[in-house]
């Protein structure tokens, strides 16, 4: 008897290679994936921008990094002040600072890593989180990416048309191509639920989002979608595999989210590649089970540490467009 129904993953029409980069942008979804990812090896590289949760303001971050036009200009466009604080309307709360010239810097060099590292990419994930967005009142049409709590009459909340996120995304995929011709796109939505937006305007939300990028990967050469709200939803859809605030996937449930995004994208070899990737890390990172400050506990402590950094030099000397341990 079958108490639940399996998402069965295929093999998609794009195959990835753990020894080839890949950028992650969107919500902090996309963060819980990149840490599984960059566990193994993989030269994975999440929100470098900050996070981001709707198509558009994912769509303008990229159209700056990629265009590079007028970006100076941009940022100095999205600086604005609270509490002596600033902060910059395209990044998240990473950028603030006490400082003007700081916050502007730090979005300048989160802007052009972006850049860099879409140059060598192999692919890039993007996930939506939302549908709604927020612009601010005194110039129409500017979408934020963070409200930094800012008061609430300073904004226009409304949510966006399927229409609206594959007119914008279908030019940007072109420009895209035009930019990094290898490059692969990979869409899905977030299984994070936004109840802020309440339960009626959460699942309208996802459900726009799921049929724009339907429509893209229809009318797009290049581009996939990764069903991680779906399998969350239709597949575990059970509270046991949110956390504590019901809102976000618990560990065990990205974990399985995680297996079959390998399913689909990665060859057997690939697999066992972050297998030994991951096996690298964990002994990089465990703590000994001796510890004090005995000649035997530091003679012990030093042996393992040198046993884990030379598999780890093994590791890297066969493959070495893995992730090192300084990136």
């Amino acid at each position: 008897m079958k108490f639940r129904t399996e998402y069965e993953s295929k093999p998609g029409n794009l195959i990835l290679d753990p020894q080839r980069s890949l950028v992650l942008i969107g919500s902090c979804f996309t963060d819980y994936i990149g840490e599984r990812m960059r566990m193994c090896r993989w030269s994975a590289y999440p929100n470098v921008t900050g996070t981001l949760y709707n198509p558009k303001s994912i769509s303008k971050i990229l159209r700056l990094a990629t265009t590079w036009e007028n970006v100076s200009d941009a940022i100095d466009c999205s600086l604005a002040q609270r509490d002596q604080l600033w902060m910059s309307w395209l990044s998240d709360s990473g950028s603030t600072t006490y400082s003007k010239k700081e916050t502007k810097e730090r979005v300048f060099r989160r802007l052009l890593d972006l850049r860099n590292k879409l140059k060598g990419a192999r692919a890039l994930i993007v996930t939506f989180g939302t549908a709604w967005i927020f612009e601010l009142k005194e110039r129409p049409g500017y979408v934020v990416s963070n409200c930094h709590k800012f008061p609430a009459e300073m904004f226009l909340r409304r949510r966006l048309s399927v229409s609206e996120i594959v007119s914008e995304w279908k030019e940007l995929l072109d420009l895209l191509s035009q930019s990094y011709p290898e490059l692969r796109i990979i869409f899905t939505v977030s299984p994070v639920r936004h109840l802020k937006d309440g339960f009626e305007g959460n699942s309208r939300s996802k459900a726009i989002l799921q049929l724009a990028c339907e429509e893209i990967c229809k009318e797009c050469n290049s581009v996939d979608y990764f069903p991680s709200y779906e399998i969350m939803n239709d597949d575990l859809r059970d509270y046991r595999f949110y956390g504590p605030d019901l809102v976000h996937p618990s560990e065990k449930a990205v974990d399985y989210i995680w297996e079959k995004f390998q399913e689909r994208y990665l060859s057997k070899d690939s697999r066992i590649l972050l297998v030994e990737g991951e096996k690298v890390t964990k002994r990089l990172n465990h703590r000994p089970l001796l510890f004090g400050n005995s000649e035997m506990a530091q003679s012990a402590v030093s042996l393992q540490k040198k046993e884990a950094a030379e598999y780890y030099n093994k590791f890297m000397a066969a493959h070495p467009s893995m992730l090192y341990i300084d990136e």
